[in-house]
């Protein structure tokens, strides 16, 4: 099956790394592995944070646009399906919707919410969009479950949402835990880490708002105890989000002497799965950002994405 794809918050092709940006790119895979030709069809990035009057129609034009382009584009040989990914109210799909109707193609949404409470208020535009796109979908692939009460009186039929498990491709994390005393040998060498003691990594984007608020907790549950004020955690912050967390983490009473460069997400993934979860009398070590890593700190490290079907292939 021919699939154009289309993600309306963030293009897998966006240069900011982001939760949604991998999804996106995952989602493509995964299709590809299923043995479709995934085609991406825009990178219109339809984000309206609610703020610039005159946004959503702004783009809702942007959009008209790029629909009459693709279907002049694949006039004599359209898809089979069109394939959205993170529908809401700030981020409308206005072009999938149109070039299904155009071609008579089914309309796909993986990850759709719908408030209505949005329907007034800077965001009504998008709300009205994300609706309509909602009830024209000939399916809704369901990824988080409490979106399911805000989208299923939307569609035409209950069985038109389905539910989908979490899932993980477990061959490169096997591969890498088939060589973890090498890779923990080679960073312990490299950082100045003790390879005896437990090493925590938590991989996220370090910004304001509920981010930052999620490292404040981090370091508050990370913050030695008078027993423990010699083996102090070490903190890693991203370039652009790093001050404010670094403060929160000095007044949690986690030390910093000392700064690192590590490689990027990508190529430092190949030797972080071999990290395993566990319980140890020792305080975790390091906090990080999914884009530009610095370790800052005293002592010892490690860092995780805390999510148990990561954990579990990893043994």
């Amino acid at each position: 099956m021919r699939i154009a794809f289309y993600a309306p918050l963030k293009s897998p092709t966006h240069p900011v790394p982001s939760g949604d940006r991998r999804m996106a790119r995952l989602l493509m895979a995964a299709l590809e592995g299923a043995g479709h030709a995934v085609t991406l069809a825009c990178r219109l990035r339809s984000w309206d944070d609610g703020r610039r009057p005159g946004r959503a129609e702004r783009l809702a034009a942007l959009g008209a646009r790029c629909a009459d382009r693709l279907t002049a584009r694949w006039r004599d040989d359209p898809p089979d399906l069109w394939f959205t990914y993170h529908l809401y109210h700030k981020a409308p799909d206005w072009i999938g919707p149109a070039v299904s109707r155009r071609f008579g193609i089914p309309y796909v949404v993986a990850e759709a919410s719908f408030a209505a409470k949005r329907a007034t208020g800077p965001f009504a535009a998008g709300h009205r969009a994300a609706e309509a796109a909602i009830r024209q979908a000939a399916a809704v692939v369901n990824l988080a479950g409490h979106d399911a009460e805000g989208v299923l009186p939307l569609l035409r039929s209950p069985d038109r949402l389905v539910r989908l498990r979490p899932f993980l491709d477990t061959r490169p994390f096997a591969a890498a835990a088939a060589e973890r005393d090498r890779h923990r040998a080679a960073l312990a060498e490299r950082y100045g880490l003790d390879p005896d003691v437990p090493w925590l990594l938590a991989v996220g984007m370090m910004r304001g708002g509920d981010k930052e608020r999620s490292y404040e907790i981090l370091a508050e549950a990370l913050s030695p105890s008078p027993a423990q004020l010699s083996r102090k955690p070490e903190v890693c912050a991203d370039a652009a989000g790093g001050p404010p967390v670094r403060r929160e983490r000095g007044r949690a009473g986690v030390g910093a002497t000392r700064s690192y460069a590590l490689p990027t997400v990508g190529p430092l993934s190949r030797s972080t799965a071999w990290v395993t979860i566990s319980c140890s009398p020792s305080p975790p070590a390091l906090l990080c950002s999914s884009r530009r890593w610095r370790m800052r700190g005293s002592q010892k490290a490690r860092m995780w994405p805390a999510v148990s079907i990561t954990a579990s292939s990893c043994g």
